[in-house]
């Protein structure tokens, strides 16, 4: 077995999360899942260009699907062993309003956005726990912070993620994992680059600072929970939003 320090990023294959891998990677071996192999594919495509010692693996793997979670897993902490750090950033959305989601909609938000975490941790989290530190990074939205029209499904996944985090933090401190939660604000994706021009211009308004955040801003404030400069830092939600929720 090869025993690296080494970070798991689910949804690591575009928005987001492929600018978490792209940051991570230049200190840090990296993990990451994508739902579509040919998604994975082309992310990996895309960080073979980037120049660092440290290695980057992606796998295709939906981590509502418990047997799949559970066989990654091993195959990780066989070959690499127990992480450093795990990042849950994949997750959906399906905006429609309350009136128009069924429970359907809402098994599926939930299944993506809160069971998936839970599949992870469930797995991966003991071998942090015997190594005795650890940082786990959960990814919430400022909707799960002051809610937004079509979203209630999102925003209650939004909200259950940052009451994991302090909850989880009170179970694992004493192993030395830390938890901690991000709450982005608006920021700059294929969703808001099909916005059109004046409605993307009036939501900018709305930000004290007047723009879009950028994914590689996310991924700076990730890689600063899961390093060194943070680690009497836990149980805390950081909000990323130019303001937003001033």
């Amino acid at each position: 077995m090869v025993n690296n320090h080494w970070v798991l990023v689910t949804g690591g294959s575009r928005g987001i999360g492929q600018a978490l891998v792209s940051e991570l990677r230049l200190n840090w071996n990296v993990v990451f899942t994508g739902r579509s192999v040919e998604g994975v594919e082309s992310a990996l495509s895309t960080f073979e260009n980037i120049q660092s010692k440290q290695w980057v693996k992606g796998f295709q793997c939906d981590g509502k699907e418990e047997r799949q979670v559970d066989i990654l897993s091993q195959s990780l902490l066989d070959n690499f062993g127990a992480p450093t750090a795990i990042i849950h950033n994949a997750g959906i959305t399906k905006d429609a309003l309350h009136i128009h989601q069924d429970a359907e909609t809402w098994r599926d938000v939930l299944d993506n956005n809160v069971v998936s975490i839970i599949n992870w941790n469930r797995k991966l989290l003991p071998a942090m726990l015997m190594t005795g530190h650890g940082s786990i990074v959960l990814m919430s939205s400022v909707t799960g912070l002051k809610g937004n029209i079509g979203q209630t499904a999102y925003a209650a996944s939004k909200a259950a993620a940052i009451g994991i985090t302090r909850s989880l933090a009170h179970e694992v401190g004493r192993f030395g994992v830390r938890v901690n939660c991000i709450a982005p604000g608006l920021i700059d994706s294929d969703m808001t680059q099909a916005m059109p021009e004046a409605k993307l211009k009036a939501m900018c308004q709305s930000i004290p600072l007047r723009r879009l955040g950028q994914p590689h801003e996310v991924a700076k404030l990730a890689e600063f929970l899961i390093g060194e400069n943070s680690q009497y830092l836990t149980g805390q939600t950081l909000v990323l939003d130019g303001g937003l929720t001033a």
